[in-house]
């Protein structure tokens, strides 16, 4: 073969190759809580990689996957080498199931007629390990709004916006309309896994978070760029989360499965002591795809 001919031949391979070696994104974050009285605590940082519908969130102490496109969900505590990875009804199962054990074991010291009023609770809460469900018409409403603000964040031009949630400013939201990671990250999936898991949530926060995943003009901001930069206002202060490096790489498949060497173990022991290794269930394999959820 000549070599115009192997020219030739090479370039349609060499056209793809910058689409091959980025395929995925590496997002790094930086999160800091800020208390009633405006302290900053220390900054906390994770690094975050999406590509396939799956994300992987990797921070100081536990490290989390989601598989939008199986809606799956893993827990990995990397300094025990344990992981807990199922569905994401499983896991809002076990959480409620917990939470009710939790407020059982408080609620047995409690006066009677209060015992008997956090048990219903509870039982509320957890229904019998059963998803819980929202009720729609009962979520406070939500208004979105831009501020006609700008901001350059991680080297991304962001337009924010103000969600108010009953009349209350609840969320900043900064969104770089540039910014297309569509095709790693389906919102419609990403969505749809926040609404599961904030079915689960407890206290007047988790009726705010239902209220915006559930809205449909927060869903047609997600789809108008990525989110770089949030403030979450809550009653013990703010958190604030907020992208400090944004870059497309090649994000391998293994990003995304748990070491073979990781016990698996349940969701209540993934960061206390486990039962006994002849109790405990033990990993058949890496299932295909264990990861934290699709970005954001």
């Amino acid at each position: 073969m000549s070599r115009a001919v192997r020219v030739l031949t090479l370039l349609p391979l060499l056209a793809l190759a910058p689409a091959l070696a980025q395929a995925g994104w590496i997002i790094d974050w930086s999160t800091t809580a800020v208390n009633q009285k405006g302290e900053r605590m220390a900054a906390q940082r994770a690094t975050q990689s999406i590509a396939g519908n799956r994300v992987r969130m990797q921070q100081p102490e536990v490290t989390t996957i989601a598989d939008y496109a199986q809606d799956r969900f893993t827990l990995i505590n990397p300094s025990k080498q344990y992981f807990w990875s199922g569905s994401i009804d499983e896991y809002v199962s076990d959480m409620s199931a917990q939470r009710q054990n939790a407020m059982r074991d408080r609620t047995s010291k409690l006066p009677i007629p209060q015992k008997k009023k956090d048990e219903v609770a509870a039982k509320k809460a957890a229904d019998g390990g059963k998803p819980p469900t929202i009720d729609l018409a009962k979520l406070p409403p939500v208004s979105l709004s831009s501020t006609g603000q700008t901001e350059k964040i991680a080297g991304y031009d962001t337009e924010k916006y103000e969600a108010k949630v009953d009349g209350e400013l609840f969320q900043e939201i900064w969104i770089a309309p540039a910014l297309d990671l569509s095709s790693d990250l389906d919102a419609v999936r990403f969505l749809a896994q926040q609404q599961k898991t904030g079915a689960a949530m407890l206290g007047k926060s988790s009726k705010q978070y239902n209220a915006l995943y559930n809205n449909e003009q927060y869903r047609a901001l997600l789809a108008k760029g990525f989110v770089l930069k949030t403030i979450t206002h809550h009653l013990a202060g703010s958190f604030e989360r907020a992208a400090t490096s944004v870059k497309q790489a090649d994000v391998p498949a293994s990003d995304f499965v748990v070491p073979e060497n990781y016990r698996k173990v349940r969701l209540a022991d993934l960061f206390d002591p486990p039962p006994t290794p002849a109790s405990a269930p033990r990993p058949t394999g890496p299932p295909e795809a264990r990861k934290p959820a699709k970005l954001k």
